[in-house]
């Protein structure tokens, strides 16, 4: 089970890697607005955000959102998932804010200011690093959990070997 769960926790980490980079590519982009964005970045950007950003939603709801009992009791946990839950809802539009901004400034079409461009890009990315990280530490706390609850269970099963 432990096992199982931690190669699931590589790939949600392995999704925050890649939002991270993509994060690190729209910063760029931000910072050296108006100059011409390249119509191919843009759209590998555009096409694989909204997937990459749904599958790792999927995972923080199947992952963490199962764990949090473990590291809260039943009124923080609502709380949290209640946060998360909005949190996941911003990240989609802003997502698609994004998507709609590349496409266009990808080809050649997009008709707002640079300061427009520049701030939705960094409106996304900021609020994108700063969940990534909140997650990735809730995902520590579960994950020690587990191995403080794995740890104390270990003596009863070799009482029960002993037994046997």
């Amino acid at each position: 089970m432990k096992n199982s769960i931690s190669n699931s926790f590589a790939e949600l980490q392995s999704c925050y890697d890649q939002l991270m980079s993509l994060c690190d590519v729209l910063q760029a982009i931000a910072d050296f607005l108006p100059c011409h964005v390249e119509e191919g970045l843009c759209g590998r950007i555009s096409s694989g955000l909204m997937s990459l950003l749904l599958t790792t939603h999927q995972l923080e709801e199947d992952l963490i959102s199962s764990g949090l009992g473990l590291i809260m009791n039943a009124g923080e946990q609502a709380e949290a998932e209640e946060r998360r839950r909005a949190g996941r809802l911003f990240d989609r539009a802003a997502a698609q804010v994004v998507v709609v901004i590349l496409q266009a400034l990808g080809e050649g079409r997009c008709r707002l200011s640079r300061e427009t461009v520049g701030y939705q890009l960094r409106s996304f990315f900021c609020s994108m690093r700063r969940r990534i990280t909140s997650e990735r530490e809730i995902m520590s706390l579960i994950e020690r959990a587990m191995e403080r609850e794995q740890a104390s269970r270990l003596p009863e099963e070799v009482s029960r070997m002993e037994k046997a």
